[in-house]
Order: C-alpha cells, then sequence, then structure tokens
C-alpha cells in the first residue's frame, strides 16, 4: 500500500471517529442546561445570536470565529446552524487529529503514533462529556487544530505556517499565544530566527486589537479573573476553600492518569530539544490557566495532549513489546 493510500484511509478514520465524538454531543441538544433550566438547544442558539449581534457577555464576546463560520454556513447552505455546527465541529476534530499524528511520527515510531492519536480523540471526547453541547464550543476544536498546527509548524521549521496558524486561531481564543511564547523560547534558545517570533506575535495582536475595539470592555471584564481563587492552594484561607482547590487541581491530574508520568519518562529518555521547548511553553501555560479559567472544565487540558500521549504511547509500546534478541553465536 502506497503512503498515500495510507494517509487517505486515515484520515476517513479520523473524520468517522471525529463524528462519532460530535454526535455523542450533538445528542445533548435535546437535554436540560441544570444552571439554567433551558433546553442546550435554546441555550446555544441564544449565545449564538448574542454573538452575532455583539451583545454577548465578556470575554466570551470576543471568541468570535467558530459563530462566524456558523453564520456563513447558514446563510449559504439554508441548514439550522446546529447541523453546520456539527459539520465544522466534525472537520477541526478530523483536523487537528491528523496534525496530532503527523507530529507524533517525530517524535515517537508509527505504531506509537497511531495509539497516541487513538487516545488523543478519545481523550477529547472525554473532555467535552462534561459540557452540554453549544456552538460555542467550536471555538475549543478550532483553537486546538489551531495550537497542533502551530506547534508542528514550528517543529518543521514552517515559520510562515505558524503566523497564519496564530493570525486564525486568534479569532477563536486567546489561548492562541501560546504559539507566540513557543516560537519565543525557541528564539531565545537560537532555534528560531526572531523575525518569526515578531512577526507571529502581530498575526496575534491585529485580531486581538480589532476585537477589542470593536467590543471594548474594561480590564475587569477580559477574563475570569477571580477563578485564581479556585485553582491556586490557600489563596482561600478556609478548609472548604482549599478542598475545593485540591479537587479541581486532582481532576486534571486524574484527566490524564498514569501519562504524565509515562510522558515524563519518555523525556527524559528522548531529550528531544523542541520537547524542551513545547514543555516550558506548557508550563506557561498552567500559570495563564491558574489565573484565568476554571480549570476543571477539562476542555482546558487538551493543549496538553500534544506533549503528554505521543510520549506515553511510545513508553506503554516499549513496555509490551519483546526485548531485541541478539545471537551470541560466532
Amino acid at each position: 500500500m502506497t503512503a498515500r493510500a495510507r494517509y487517505s484511509i486515515l484520515f476517513l478514520t479520523l473524520l468517522l471517529f471525529s463524528w462519532w465524538s460530535v454526535y455523542t454531543r450533538y445528542v445533548d441538544l435535546f437535554h436540560f442546561d441544570l444552571a439554567t433550566n433551558m433546553p442546550f438547544r435554546e441555550l446555544s442558539l441564544r449565545w449564538y445570536h448574542e454573538t452575532i449581534a455583539g451583545t454577548r457577555a465578556f470575554p466570551f464576546q470576543w471568541r468570535v470565529l467558530g459563530f462566524w463560520i456558523v453564520w456563513i454556513g447558514e446563510r449559504v447552505t439554508h441548514l439550522d446552524p446546529h447541523v453546520v455546527d456539527a459539520a465544522l465541529k466534525t472537520a477541526a476534530l478530523a483536523v487537528s487529529g491528523a496534525v496530532f499524528y503527523l507530529f507524533s511520527i517525530t517524535v515517537v515510531d508509527e505504531a506509537a503514533a497511531l495509539l497516541a492519536t487513538a487516545l488523543y480523540l478519545l481523550t477529547t471526547t472525554a473532555a467535552f462529556a462534561s459540557e452540554g453541547y453549544a456552538i460555542y464550543f467550536s471555538n475549543d476544536y478550532l483553537l486546538v487544530a489551531g495550537w497542533f498546527t502551530g506547534v508542528y509548524a514550528v517543529r518543521r521549521r514552517w515559520w510562515i505556517t505558524a503566523v497564519v496558524a496564530t493570525f486564525v486561531t486568534a479569532w477563536a481564543k486567546e489561548t492562541a499565544v501560546l504559539i507566540v511564547i513557543l516560537i519565543a523560547i525557541e528564539a531565545l534558545r537560537r532555534r528560531a530566527p526572531w523575525w518569526a517570533f515578531i512577526a507571529c506575535a502581530a498575526a496575534l495582536a491585529v485580531p486581538t486589537v480589532i476585537l477589542r475595539t470593536m467590543y471594548q470592555a474594561p480590564l475587569r471584564e477580559w477574563a475570569w479573573w477571580d477563578t485564581i481563587r479556585l485553582n491556586v492552594p490557600f489563596l482561600v484561607p478556609t478548609a472548604a476553600g482549599l478542598a475545593t482547590v485540591v479537587r479541581n487541581n486532582l481532576k486534571v491530574l486524574l484527566y490524564l492518569h498514569v501519562c504524565w508520568g509515562l510522558a515524563y519518562v519518555g523525556y527524559r529518555r528522548t531529550r528531544d530539544p523542541f520537547l524542551t521547548s513545547l514543555a516550558v511553553t506548557l508550563v506557561c501555560y498552567v500559570g495563564m490557566a491558574w489565573v484565568v479559567v476554571y480549570i476543571r472544565e477539562l476542555r482546558h487540558s487538551i493543549p496538553f495532549t500534544i506533549l503528554v500521549l505521543p510520549l506515553a504511547a511510545g513508553e506503554l509500546l516499549a513496555l509490551v513489546r519483546p526485548p531485541v534478541r541478539t545471537s551470541s553465536a560466532p
């Protein structure tokens, strides 16, 4: 079988699994959100129409790419916006899975890359299992696809691709800043040109400035600053507050379970300098996430999978593969 045929079969498989993953969430449209006592379908449409109209609360108002794509698709096809959105989520998940695989085979062998990709798809399905279906979450799917593309582009030294990935992803979510941080770390280590960092930073700044000019808000509404009290231990000096923080952090650690330890072993074994830059970038992400997001929402942990799962998959296969025997005969 040719390489082209193998990749075609792989992408078709990714597309089918992505459709299944999105469909398991799509059926939530007919369930109720317990917090608002509204059907998820009505809640999703309300957020969709408020964002298009420019009246959605901040910082949600600046996460527009998913909504804009669905709005355009709705106008072109005249289909229900949730049908268009399901197609968007499926495509974004398939693309992120494909890029995840392409990156993985630069770290581990093909068998481990396939295992890591399967684990990624299952992990993503689990991450959104606790979230009701909403068009809003297409921004997360697009973010992950953009982040993975940025990582792979920096790995391959495709600087223009990294810049484009940053620019497009920035319309979906501010977390696109991770691509900028990754290139900055590579530049500091003299593994990337500074012009690439400057271009990538500009690619992030342009959408950010445009959106915050179109939909102005005071700094206190730029993020959920108070979530730091729910994420960082001892900032709330009560037993109940500490219990909440411990529970939230343990939920994140248990999300990838033993993969964290296996990935560390794999990292120590490979000593890949690019993986060091990627690891430092994700450490920076931990600091950012502690301040501005609810870390108990596991979708925020998906950016870690690009580093953790390939290394963990490589170590898992190393544990089950028989040792290579060498002949002692002369």
